[in-house]
C-alpha cells in the first residue's frame, strides 16, 4: 500500500470529506479527488499539509 492509498484509507475511516480537507489546506475538492484517485499530482507542501490534516483528526 502506498501513502495516497494509505491516506484514502484514513481519510475514510475518520469520515472526512473532500470538501472539508480543501477547505482545511486552501484547494479545490476536485483536486483532492483527484489526487486519491492518482490523476494528479499535488505539490510537495499541499501534500504535507494533507497529511497533516488528516492524522490530526
Amino acid at each position: 500500500m502506498n501513502d495516497r492509498e494509505e491516506y484514502w484509507l484514513k481519510r475514510r475511516r475518520k469520515k472526512l470529506t473532500h470538501k472539508e480537507i480543501a477547505k482545511a489546506i486552501s484547494c479545490s475538492q476536485s483536486l483532492i479527488s483527484r489526487y486519491e484517485t492518482g490523476d494528479c499530482e499535488m505539490g510537495k507542501e499541499k501534500v504535507e499539509q494533507y497529511k497533516k490534516y488528516i492524522d490530526s483528526m
